[in-house]
């Protein structure tokens, strides 16, 4: 995937730079990067977002990234979910409005309105008192096209 270069001067770029400022942190260039890429993106693995910065970036590398990721996380500005594998899946909070349903077979991702998980994490709330963490919320199963390959393998 090719990402379009944000430099500082564009929208994006000062609005991460606002960003960063209000929460007291530098604006490096792989920082800004690293948010580019998630933009982008809308979400990935640490690999995933480590690829699309150095299309733009060859010289930063895998460690750089998870650095970046691990600092914007700890400052509310990333999340992450495990999806497949335990895998991390990153993604901007202002992106965490969705839940995830994940293919235990293909490893199919599809995101699942906010407005359904709501309902779900409403009465997950109401019934235990037990307040879901929204942004890490996947749920596993078969995708529609999976599903109907495991009911023909087990007739």
């Amino acid at each position: 995937m090719v990402m379009s270069a944000q430099p500082v001067g564009s929208v994006a770029g000062r609005q991460w730079a606002e960003l960063l400022h209000a929460i007291g942190l530098r604006q490096t260039t792989p920082r800004l990067m690293v948010l580019d890429a998630l933009s982008a993106l809308g979400h990935g693995r640490v690999e995933d977002i480590h690829q699309a910065v150095v299309e733009r970036a060859p010289a930063v590398s895998l460690s750089t990234v998870y650095r970046q990721l691990e600092t914007l996380t700890e400052h509310g500005v990333v999340s992450h979910t495990h999806l497949l594998a335990g895998t991390k899946t990153y993604q901007l909070v202002s992106h965490a409005d969705h839940a995830h349903l994940v293919c235990r077979d293909c490893g199919a991702v599809v995101e699942l309105d906010g407005t359904i998980a709501a309902r779900f994490t409403a009465e997950v709330s109401g019934t235990h008192g037990f307040t879901v963490d929204f942004g890490h919320l996947s749920v596993f199963g078969r995708c529609a096209g999976c599903a109907p390959e495991r009911a023909q393998e087990a007739g």
